[in-house]
């Protein structure tokens, strides 16, 4: 088979990135394949940190994402080639960790993927990674009780889908977020019991409602913004539990005992919540492996009871990309989740 030829994303430095042509050997092994991608849904918080070099990893030469680096994070598309031993034949749809580009040549013995119906081939469906990123580790792991009251910090897309599934998993949510099209989405989804403005009405405030005045059960923090994090640790109350679902990036200097005294004197339980697709591989003895996890999510939506489509703001080209990684760099109050339409 001679190569295919596409066209992809490459960011070369801070906010400096462009659509290139690039081709790829069509030709395959056993157990490779590639998928000609429909949709490719971009990261508000990883991707960003490699676009604006607030990502310490970029400047380190053969890390994962050092620049030039070829964005990615997840997708949706149709199997164009099959080795024999893969369990995909041409015409499959499936969702995996896409990169921004026309073509993904793939290895099965460690790339992650789902095969997917034709009803669910969908922009929207693409966001199903950021669900899959809450459940497998962070929802698995927070053992959250019905009842429980979450307060839940920052309303990207990251903390819709976590106000969702931790919805369902029977906590109350409180939500904080000072963008107003956030606060509105959330509304319009419904898993929120209240909503909050961060700048007129903190989590430390609110938590005076709950256990007799102690706080939250649970904060679960989706920004990955070290200096919120340390602000609203005491909205937790004692022998509660703090949950690290957003990625801190961002240098932040402080007084380091400010927090670790509030883990100390109040018995908190601190989790990183890192999604654990690379700890959990097929048909291992994992209770939930990251692929069933992705599977039951995928479900979910299509049955209507999580909710993506609601979520996204923008399905553009590739060529709009930069005004894309902008918009949701600098125009929050229009963008949420961006899925870049490869078709």
């Amino acid at each position: 088979m001679k190569s295919l030829e596409g066209r992809r994303i490459v960011i070369n430095g801070p906010r400096d990135l462009k659509l290139e042509n690039y081709s790829i050997d069509a030709d395959i092994g056993e157990l490779e394949f590639v998928v000609k991608n429909h949709y490719t849904a971009i990261s508000a918080g990883t991707e960003l940190s490699i676009y604006t070099g607030t990502n310490p990893k970029v400047y380190e030469p053969n890390s994962w994402c050092n620049y030039p680096h070829v964005p990615g994070y997840a997708g949706l598309g149709e199997v164009v080639a099959a080795g024999s031993g893969v369990d995909l034949k041409t015409g499959d749809m499936v969702f995996h960790h896409a990169h921004h580009a026309t073509f993904d040549k793939l290895y099965s013995g460690y790339s992650h993927y789902v095969k997917i119906t034709e009803k669910l081939m969908l922009p929207e469906v693409s966001l199903v990674r950021f669900a899959a990123i809450v459940l497998s580790g962070s929802v698995r792991l927070s053992k959250i009780e019905l009842g429980d009251k979450i307060a839940l910090i920052g309303l990207g897309i990251v903390g819709q889908m976590a106000g969702q599934l931790f919805s369902m998993s029977g906590g109350d949510i409180f939500a904080f977020d000072p963008v107003s099209f956030r606060r509105n989405v959330a509304s319009r989804v419904g898993y929120c019991l209240e909503i909050y403005d961060p700048t007129k009405t903190s989590a430390l405030d609110v938590a005076q409602l709950f256990n007799g005045g102690k706080g939250f059960d649970t904060l679960v923090d989706a920004t990955g913004m070290s200096q919120l994090i340390m602000s609203n640790i005491g909205a937790v109350r004692s022998m509660g539990q703090v949950i690290l679902l957003g990625s801190p990036f961002a240098s932040y200097n402080a007084d380091a005992t400010q927090i670790f005294r509030q883990i100390h004197l109040k018995w908190l339980t601190v989790r990183g919540a890192l999604e654990r697709d690379q700890l959990s591989p097929p048909g291992d003895a994992t209770p939930h492996s990251y692929l069933s996890d992705v599977s039951y999510l995928l479900d979910l939506i299509g049955r209507g009871r999580l909710k993506v489509k609601e979520l996204v703001s923008h399905v553009m080209t590739p060529e709009n990309f930069k005004q894309a990684y902008d918009g949701l760099l600098n125009r929050k109050e229009e963008f949420m989740a961006v899925v870049i339409d490869w078709k």
